[in-house]
């Protein structure tokens, strides 16, 4: 009896899980409203990793390249077993979770070097740079936050702690090696990047929380140890029917 039981659980999909869980209401607007942020995301990707970084800054000053590939990972939707629905949503965590790897990998490159010192040309460079991702961060900082206060709301995810944030990149001097403005650019950058990768954490932990495929070039986040194997999504159903999630940052409801 016991057994029958789990497969017809089993053959509910992870967003099934979530409505017994909260409700119809809490997922379908708390993940629905997850997909808005395709457009934050899709921003980030071309503007202030493809042109800024790669095209504008890499070229000129010796920076470390990042391969895309490497980060954005769109492997688990050929895993055995998954719903179609949830493949897809899998997809868009590989996507998201990919590109805030990357943007944050490249914000550290930028805080870590002193690209631009000594060279005339990169002066004029860095500086177009710092001015338009300053214009960047402070549209789409504020799309992100109010965006994710709703998809909290309706999930019961926690808020990310900003102030905590930018009191440790300042306490750690984050960025130190460049001069003002510069640097709280760069800082702010990474309260942005840091913010957004720690929220996703909790949104892939609670809406895919299976393994990618990893290489020798791979990267994935610190969170991948939590995740479940690809071949186990029976157990990581069953854990999100009784956790909600595998973070340590359990939902609130």
């Amino acid at each position: 009896m016991e057994k029958g039981k789990k497969k017809r659980f089993i053959a509910k999909s992870i967003f099934m899980t979530h409505v017994r869980r909260i409700g119809w209401i809490r997922t379908a607007l708390g993940g629905g409203l997850m997909y808005v942020s395709v457009f934050e995301f899709i921003f980030i990707h071309l503007t202030t990793i493809i042109v800024l970084y790669k095209w504008l800054l890499a070229p000129f000053s010796g920076l470390k390249r990042f391969r895309i590939r490497d980060y954005i990972l769109l492997d688990r939707g050929k895993i055995a077993g998954m719903r179609l629905f949830d493949r897809f949503n899998c997809e868009f965590c590989g996507y998201a979770n990919g590109t805030a790897r990357i943007w944050n990998a490249e914000v550290d490159e930028l805080a870590s070097g002193t690209w631009g010192k000594g060279n005339i040309l990169l002066r004029p460079i860095a500086a177009v740079y710092a001015l338009c991702l300053l214009v960047f961060l402070l549209f789409n900082f504020v799309f992100s936050k109010i965006l994710f206060f709703f998809i909290a709301s309706f999930l019961g995810l926690h808020w990310t702690d900003t102030r905590a944030i930018g009191k440790r990149l300042k306490e750690t001097n984050y960025a130190g090696a460049h001069g003002f403005p510069v640097r709280g650019v760069i800082r702010f950058a990474k309260l942005y990047a840091e913010s957004l990768a720690l929220n996703l954490e909790q949104i892939e932990s609670g809406w895919c929380p299976l393994k990618h495929i990893e290489t020798e070039t791979t990267v994935v986040s610190d969170h991948h140890r939590n995740f479940y194997p690809r071949e186990k999504l029976v157990e990581a159903i069953d854990a999100l029917a009784r956790d909600g999630s595998v973070s340590p940052k359990k939902p609130r409801y």
